[in-house]
């Protein structure tokens, strides 16, 4: 079985040992690496052997916190997903960093089932979303100015924006559209650029505020 490797940057070690504890009870986790603040995990991926896939951040940490390594982080353009961890939720801040890359989020006082779920959906989709933050999204569109944009998607690229929203794979996408899964990726990474999306997650915040898709609380749990 190929394990989903984590990291846990948190500036409490008893959070980190209790985190560690709970995850490593799933056959399919390894907690791979620890650290206690963004500057610790900044240096580390300056090492060729950072073989991580999932990043579980706290927000408040000493010398460089939560944000601003995920803002780091993100202009590198990492591969990893990082799920932001908080001791609680606060709206604007939410959707301030899902515009800045991050792909999920925890609470510290989330339930263990919660917490599995999340990483392994954040590790097969992107990113996972739930009802909470979905509403915290619907309320943006609603009640304040849509996320900005580069340049109007074409019609292609709406399309696939949509199959992409609805968790299709990008060979699924290629079937669909009969193009090249080539061509989606190149579709996909101008979608970003247009959008200024840093990930999955963005370009469904996007969607829903333009309303190119109107997706259902249960869709993303």
């Amino acid at each position: 079985m190929t394990k989903i490797k984590i990291a846990i940057v948190d500036d409490e070690l008893l959070f980190i040992a209790g985190m560690k504890a709970i995850l490593e009870r799933e056959e399919n986790f390894e907690v791979s690496y620890t650290a206690s603040n963004g500057s610790e995990l900044i240096e580390s991926f300056q090492k060729v052997d950072f073989d991580i896939d999932i990043i579980l951040l706290d927000l408040s940490m000493p010398k460089t916190d939560g944000i601003d390594t995920l803002r780091y982080l993100c202009k590198q353009k990492i591969s990893q997903k990082i799920i932001i961890l908080t001791s609680h939720y606060n709206d604007s801040i939410i959707i301030k960093l899902l515009d800045e890359g991050a792909s999920g989020f925890l609470a510290k006082n989330e339930s263990p089932s919660e917490v599995v779920q999340t990483i392994n959906m954040v590790h097969s989709k992107g990113f996972y979303i739930n009802d909470y933050i979905m509403q915290l999204i619907r309320n943006r569109r609603l009640f304040a100015s849509k996320k900005q944009i580069k340049e109007e998607l074409s019609s292609r690229e709406v399309e696939v924006l949509k199959l992409i929203c609805e968790e299709f794979s990008t060979k699924e996408i290629a079937d669909k559209l009969f193009i090249s899964t080539r061509t989606v990726e190149g579709h996909r990474n101008k979608i970003l650029e247009k959008t200024f999306s840093k990930n999955v997650a963005g370009l469904v915040i996007y969607a829903i505020e333009h309303g190119h898709i109107d997706v259902h609380f249960s869709k993303y749990n």
